[in-house]
């Protein structure tokens, strides 16, 4: 069976996680991602712990055709700091104007996406840190949604959530390299992770990830929006 799209992620396209999956680099039998609560066959490019620059690096460097559909969970854009301006991969988190800088790199990734796969039909969906519906659009791609995170607050009736963005990585990230995150980083850490610890409670989240039912739940979301795409592609590929 040919496939219908691919699958292109970090973590949050691999695996709906558990405190059994947690820690386990490899896929168990039991794990399942969003695409296989999906009715069509499809491949899979996943880089866990990567940036979306990896990423394209990663589509481009495979043997899928690149008219073949993707369907793209945008993870943090933080992750692309160093690469994309030169400086200490940790800079981003460092500054007090992190998230006027994070828009900033959302333009040159999308740039970047843009020059290395003109006519890759490409949907992407707010993973780890939402995505731009306008600036995506003005590249010509799709926006199966806008904000993964945002949905599973509105399933928790959240009145105090405002956007998704990768705050793990604040941690995690600057943890382990001995980093001092800026003040602005470190108050708008705080302020996510309460909510993910608050989600993970009531089983919609594990840590820094969505659980197996937020992956059910969002792929049945998902899916009426990803089939009009699918079809819309099949027609533009055949006239």
């Amino acid at each position: 069976m040919t496939d219908a799209f691919c699958i292109l992620g970090d973590s949050w396209a691999w695996k709906g996680y558990t405190p059994d999956n947690f820690d386990v680099r490899d896929t168990l039998s039991t794990d399942r991602c969003l695409a296989d609560y999906w009715h069509w066959s499809y491949s899979r490019v996943l880089t866990p712990g990567q940036g979306n620059l990896d990423l394209l690096d990663k589509i481009v460097a495979s043997n899928i055709s690149p008219k073949l559909p993707i369907v793209w969970i945008y993870t943090e854009p933080g992750r692309d700091y160093g690469r994309i301006t030169g400086y200490s991969e940790f800079g981003w988190m460092q500054s007090e104007q992190i998230f006027s800088i994070r828009q900033e790199l959302d333009k040159e990734i999308l740039r970047q996406i843009k020059q290395a796969l003109p006519v890759t039909p490409i949907a992407f969906v707010g993973g780890l840190s939402d995505v731009n519906a306008e600036l995506v659009e003005y590249y010509g791609y799709s926006v199966l949604h806008c904000s993964w995170q945002h949905w599973i607050a509105e399933q928790m009736q959240s009145s105090w959530f405002q956007f998704g963005w990768g705050a793990s990585d604040i941690g995690w990230r600057a943890n382990y390299n001995g980093v001092i995150p800026s003040k602005a980083a470190t108050f708008a850490w705080d302020e996510q992770i309460k909510e993910w610890c608050w989600w993970q409670d009531h089983g919609w989240f594990c840590h820094e990830h969505p659980s197996p039912m937020a992956n059910e739940k969002f792929a049945q979301h998902l899916q009426p929006a990803l089939q009009n795409w699918l079809e819309t592609c099949q027609i533009k590929a055949s006239s």
